[in-house]
């Protein structure tokens, strides 16, 4: 019986073009993770805009921004057991297709629902671009390098919401947010064109019939999905997601206009502001997916939570006491810690879990990051609606939210027992 092909055996020349096409599909992963939240997000940095002009309240405003995550959690649900059966292209050309066209209609909207309805539609296609990605990264990079990769790729996103207030503000001023939402929708969609020519699975795509990573275990037999949620480790990933994005989705839709109206921050730094948060996301991201590789990964997940409540916390303090503007600056410089120990969850899942379940997981896992991406921003409006326009009322919110993802997962991201899904004598019930 002939040994399956690895990294290690293949030719040098093989090794070559192997290492090429990961760094040709790594550019491609973070390509298509930047259209995603730039999609996602680019409401969040218009909101004054579109308020405006739809006349929305701020708490039509939240709703409309977190409605998203909605159709993204069906969207986890339904794609995460389909995504056994597809590749990494067929899941990505889908869900980018999707997505630019519900971009390219929302162009149009005229109406409070008509923008729901649309934010809902592309939601659910997003949901196909965040798992074909994590599907594209497990099958092309090996198990001790994927915390780094993921932090790549988690940055991408933090790079494209920094994008989205960067360019897309001075671009609403100048031609108005429709014209911006059509460039994206443009983007979208020629990066789904890409796709489609250029994506491969792994390795074995390549030719090398029946590749695995050296670090990777095959198994004989295929695991039920159910297996997935025999672990505990389903919860401690969903958990630090949702620490996580809670913050991504409070910062980005709330930031802005709480300095803006309890600092007398001037709407032209809004652009400033809103980059720095989205840069400072990309170098903690990164900077976590690195140490994610080199320290125990819970470790890496209940520090992450913890500086999340702290981030919560100095926000909340913006809004109480006055502050200049280089504090501002600052503030938005270190809120990027809140996302720390986004490589490592992801990296654990890869971990804990077999390759043919890790990106079912990884889709299981994101639904609680995306309830906490829904209720972050249409409670903090709602709690600005109802207690009279009080910012610091709605980042109170914020943090004590924080300060409950940070005590679920100080009691469950315990490595109690040495076992996992992806080895069969690890104890169902862990």
């Amino acid at each position: 019986m002939s040994m399956a092909p690895t990294y290690e055996r293949l030719a040098p020349g093989d090794r070559s073009r192997v290492k090429q096409w990961q760094i040709g599909m790594l550019a491609l992963a973070i390509v298509c993770e930047m259209f995603l939240a730039a999609d996602w997000y680019a409401l969040a940095a218009v909101i004054p805009f579109i308020s405006e002009d739809l006349q929305l309240s701020a708490g039509q405003a939240g709703l409309a921004q977190g409605i998203f995550a909605l159709t993204y959690g069906i969207g986890m649900v339904i794609w995460s057991p389909i995504s056994r059966t597809m590749t990494a292209r067929q899941m990505l050309l889908m869900g980018l297709a999707g997505t630019g066209a519900g971009m390219l209609l929302q162009v149009f909207v005229q109406s409070y629902w008509q923008l729901i309805g649309l934010r809902l539609f592309i939601g659910f296609f997003d949901a196909a671009i965040f798992i074909g990605n994590m599907k594209l990264i497990f099958g092309w990079f090996p198990q001790r390098r994927r915390g780094m990769m993921v932090g790549v790729i988690l940055a991408a996103y933090s790079l494209a919401i920094t994008a989205d207030f960067a360019l897309g503000i001075p671009l609403a001023i100048s031609a108005g947010w429709r014209t911006f939402f059509a460039v994206l929708a443009g983007g979208t969609l020629v990066v789904a064109s890409v796709n489609a020519f250029v994506a491969r699975n792994g390795p074995a795509s390549l030719g090398y019939s029946g590749f695995v990573w050296d670090d990777d275990e095959p198994r004989e037999t295929s695991l039920p999905l159910t297996a997935i949620f025999r672990s505990k480790w389903i919860l401690v990933s969903g958990f630090g997601i949702a620490a996580c994005t809670f913050a991504i989705a409070g910062t980005a839709t709330w930031v802005v206009p709480a300095f803006i109206n309890v600092q007398g921050m001037a709407v032209e730094n809004a652009a400033v502001i809103g980059s720095l948060m989205g840069i400072s996301q990309v170098i903690f991201l990164i900077i976590g997916g690195y140490l994610s590789d080199k320290i125990a990964k819970l470790t890496m997940i209940k520090v992450g939570a913890g500086l999340a409540f702290l981030t919560a916390l100095a926000f909340t303090a913006a809004t109480i006491y006055p502050m200049g503007f280089l504090w501002l600056v600052v503030l938005a410089g270190l809120s990027g810690l809140a996302v720390f120990a986004g490589g490592a969850i992801f990296a654990l899942l890869s971990e804990k879990y077999p390759p043919e379940l890790a990106p079912a997981a990884v889709g299981y896992a994101e639904v609680f990051g995306i309830l906490s991406s829904f209720l972050a921003p249409w409670i903090m409006g709602l709690t600005i609606d109802l207690s009279g326009g009080s910012f610091t009322a709605a980042f109170v919110v914020f943090a004590v939210g924080e300060a409950l993802f940070l005590a679920i997962l100080v009691v469950l991201a315990r490595e109690s027992e040495p076992g996992s899904v992806a080895h069969p004598q690890a104890n169902p019930a862990e």
